[in-house]
């Protein structure tokens, strides 16, 4: 039995890569049903964890890539349940069964101390309990709205809120320096808010839902929503002092496996293939920043890397150096001409990098694929002035301007638009994402119907200078200055 476990860790760890390349092109293949989160947390798996597949996947005897690949497979997972779980589900679509390769799952402590000893806040489930506790370490009746981003994930509406706070207790920090509040509430199936009605929070939870009251109409109703004090202080709270009284004293016990011990640097080949995959894998997690999500041409990069987990495999397969080497070469070719010309500029600026970091041989087959790339430029695709006749809301976000340990921050309000094939564009083309954002706006209203469907938006403005923005008769309503405008181009703008 433990032989065949181990004769199919390395594929399982390929197959792992593979389904993830998958989820993240299936996430991004529509901005109709763009999920955001679901791209920035798996490309964030590989972001820390590429060099250490390969190290496992492109090891010279399938024993070594085996066993190596067992000790990656107990590495990733131990990160906490979540990753182990996701791990398993992805395996299973996959056809492999990874729970027989990995060792037990284990609880994560939902709080800690940090290297000081001082308790930190955790994150949890925003209860009854818990609302009435924040509301006895925090003055909410004087609580204003930070900011405030409504998502749809997919096809979830979602939001995240943070909400300044003075404490009631007493610290030493500054007198004027407020606490942050965050919460993050899914399947969000009421809000309302207006940017000059921001002030006065109010936290309940009734039967199935809570509710976050926003000024004096504004409203944010969720079936469930998680909670964490961002405050430096928050360990002289009461919250903070009751669960100080329970947590260990001493160095946090580390719950990981140790890291599969360090092994020879890596031929030039593979060295080359993990330096470009590992430079996708960091263009993807680009998502995370709600206002770059439509720059990242994410489906495409997933297309072009398709079946490496299995590609790596039958490249290490080879035991003469020559042919790996060779192998891995030709996989990175390949990865280069499934790009095609969306993808030539991206792949000549990794592998000019690439070349200025590597000699002899293997810098001269860089340098020889450099032709090949450019040829491949097509002349970038110029704006159109004209709005589209219809678009859907994916994202709208309005931030305060605000000083946070003494840096200040502009205020800014952003949304992201799901619209359709331009004119020209060819017939396969989907929809895709575009956006505007306003510096320091003084209008910021929006509803949760303003998600509802697609919808004719309004500008009022030049292209060059657009003043405000309306969508579904008013259920989002942004405007900020001419002169302080600013103007995102997301994907294949609309705007010019």
């Amino acid at each position: 039995m433990g032989i065949t476990r181990n004769a199919m860790a390395a594929s399982a760890l390929g197959a792992l890569l593979d389904r993830s390349l998958v989820q993240m092109a299936d996430a991004s293949a529509d901005a109709r049903t763009y999920d955001r989160q679901t791209i920035h947390t798996v490309s964030d798996v590989w972001d820390n964890n590429t060099f250490l597949v390969f190290r496992a996947l492109a090891a010279r005897t399938s024993w070594g890539r085996n066993r190596r690949a067992r000790a990656a497979l107990a590495w990733m997972a131990a990160l906490g349940v979540k990753r182990r779980t996701w791990m398993v589900e992805q395996s299973a679509i996959a056809g492999y069964d990874l729970e027989s390769l990995l060792p037990p799952p284990m609880e994560s402590d939902r709080h800690h101390r940090d290297y000081q000893g001082v308790v930190r806040a955790p994150t949890v489930a925003l209860t009854t309990e818990v609302a009435a506790g924040i509301g006895v370490d925090y003055d909410l009746a004087t609580a204003e709205v930070r900011s405030l981003v409504l998502e749809r994930l997919g096809t979830r509406l979602t939001g995240t809120l943070a909400v300044a706070a003075r404490r009631r207790y007493a610290s030493e920090r500054p007198a004027d320096e407020v606490a942050e509040l965050w919460l993050w509430l899914d399947e969000v199936t009421d809000a309302r808010f207006d940017s000059r009605d921001s002030s006065g929070i109010t936290m309940g939870y009734g039967t199935s839902q809570v509710a976050i009251g926003m000024g004096k109409r504004g409203i944010l109703r969720a079936v469930r929503a998680t909670i964490h004090p961002d405050d430096m202080a928050w360990h002289l709270s009461a919250a903070g002092r009751a669960l100080d009284a329970r947590t260990p004293t001493g160095p946090r016990p580390s719950r990981r496996t140790p890291l599969p011990r360090r092994q020879k640097p890596l031929d030039d080949g593979p060295s080359a293939a993990v330096t470009i995959l590992h430079h996708a894998m960091l263009e993807i997690r680009m998502v995370r920043y709600a206002h770059h999500a439509g720059q990242i041409p994410v489906r495409s990069l997933c297309l072009a890397f398709a079946g490496a987990g299995e590609s790596i495999l039958a490249a290490s397969a080879h035991r003469r150096a020559s042919r790996r080497e060779k192998a891995f070469r030709q996989l990175v070719e390949g990865w280069v001409r499934k790009g095609g010309p969306d993808l030539a500029p991206w792949f000549a600026g990794r592998l000019r990098d690439l070349a200025s970091k590597v000699c002899g041989t293997t810098r001269e087959w860089v340098n020889s694929l450099m032709p090949l790339i450019e040829r491949g430029f097509e002349p970038g695709r110029g704006p159109v002035s004209d709005l589209p006749a219809e678009a859907e809301l994916r994202l709208a976000k309005y931030v305060a301007a605000h000083t946070r340990y003494d840096l200040p921050r502009a205020g800014t309000a952003l949304v992201q638009l799901a619209v359709p094939p331009r004119p020209q564009a060819e017939r396969d083309e989907v929809w895709d994402l575009c956006g505007l954002e306003f510096e320091n706006p003084h209008l910021f209203q929006v509803s949760d119907t303003a998600f509802h469907g697609a919808t004719n938006p309004q500008l009022i403005g030049t292209p060059e200078a657009v003043r405000s923005l309306s969508l579904s008769g008013g259920d989002l309503t942004m405007s900020a200055d001419e002169a302080e405008t600013r103007e995102k181009r997301v994907g294949q703008s609309w705007w010019g």
